[in-house]
């Protein structure tokens, strides 16, 4: 009888040892081959359009690294343009400032199949000119003579190949009609 009991609890005791021998081990994500950096020169351009005619052609130009183990989505942020003091109202007459420009937040990562995946934020501000030019389609007036801000925000997800263009962002200005294209290429930097 103790030797009954003896075999069963052995065969108890290694019967779930059984299963994990015959499992496969799976490769952990941490130890699979990281994909290479690879730098990626970006290309912005802003156009803004009256009608047919273009006004405006502001381009950016930086280099984004597509390394995913940098962390987050975003390896390159560009910020240009100047910061304006403001005045409030009140008895203590405190000033603040306010960016007026351009900030880009860009990232890019490298699909399987050799695309690129790229990801942007692209925020631009300027200043509402202070008197009528006669060509607004909407009548705005400024408070307390406070300058007015135009703003145009953008968030996009990409998917491009080396050399390609993209021109997926189109917005009309409300105040003034005028059209923003914004046109964004990309290169490998071999």
């Amino acid at each position: 009888m103790k030797k009954m009991l003896g075999l069963i609890l052995l065969c108890a005791l290694c019967v779930p040892a059984i299963p994990t021998l015959a499992q496969e081990k799976s490769p952990d994500k941490s130890q699979e081959k990281a994909k290479p950096a690879i730098p990626i020169k970006v290309q912005i351009v802003l156009t803004e359009y009256d009608g047919d005619k273009k006004i405006a052609s502001m381009p950016y130009s930086f280099v984004a690294v597509t390394d995913e183990r940098m962390g987050g989505y975003y390896s390159t942020s560009l910020r240009t343009g100047v910061r304006i003091p403001i005045e409030t109202d009140g008895k203590d007459q405190k000033t603040s400032y306010f960016d007026i420009g351009t900030n880009i937040d860009c990232g890019v990562r490298t699909e399987e199949d050799g695309r690129f995946h790229l990801y942007m934020i692209f925020e631009r501000s300027a200043l509402h000119p202070g008197n009528s030019t006669g060509d607004e389609k909407l009548e705005v007036t400024r408070p307390n003579g406070l300058p007015l801000i135009r703003q145009f925000k953008t968030s996009e997800n990409l998917m491009l190949k080396d050399g390609q263009t993209s021109e997926s962002i189109l917005s009309t200005d409300p105040l003034n009609g005028h059209v923003m294209r914004i046109a964004v290429t990309i290169n490998a930097i071999k």
